[in-house]
């Protein structure tokens, strides 16, 4: 299925190319592939396939030339969460890992790498860690009202000795 899904989102900018021969550039949008409900990666995730979406969003990532870095950052935070989902550790991981700012930028409304890390401290099971990011991002800026994450990282805390899916679902009925 993965190749299927792979062929409708990834064309060849030449005009005749072979069968066999690999896609040059991804057809979609970072928009549409990554932003937009039920297109691109998200239609494969909505039926369940996490783990084939997180691939196919790897290799979006890697076929794309043209990729500002929060659009890096925000495709490996989201393949992080579907390997999450999957329930493959590791790979989730080196994906969150790998979505982090070098240097997160200062005008940023989101306490984005605190919120990476937290993410991380709940896969690793640091709930001391997890609650200190909590804090950080409580202090953060408001955005229209709310601090952006804080509600998904409250899952985290409350859900923590349920799986990733189960705690960033919001299912916390289920955690009680």
């Amino acid at each position: 299925m993965l190749l299927s899904a792979a062929t409708v989102l990834f064309s060849s900018a030449a005009p005749a190319q072979e069968k066999n021969e690999s896609p040059k550039e991804p057809e979609l949008s970072y928009e549409t592939f990554d932003q937009r409900p039920g297109s691109g990666w998200r239609k494969i995730a909505d039926q369940g396939k996490y783990l084939e979406a997180a691939k196919l969003i790897d290799r979006y990532e890697k076929e794309a030339k043209v990729l500002e870095e929060w659009q890096r950052v925000n495709l490996r935070f989201h393949a992080g969460q579907l390997y999450a989902a999957a329930e493959e550790k590791d790979e989730a991981l080196a994906r969150f890992r790998s979505a982090l700012y070098e240097n997160e930028p200062a005008e940023s409304p989101i306490r984005w790498n605190a919120y990476v890390r937290a993410t991380i401290a709940f896969l690793e099971r640091n709930r001391e860690k997890l609650a200190e990011l909590r804090e950080e991002i409580a202090k953060g800026p408001r955005l229209q009202g709310a601090v952006p994450n804080l509600d998904v990282v409250d899952r985290l805390v409350e859900c923590f000795d349920e799986p990733y899916s189960v705690a960033y679902g919001g299912k916390t009925k289920a955690c009680k």
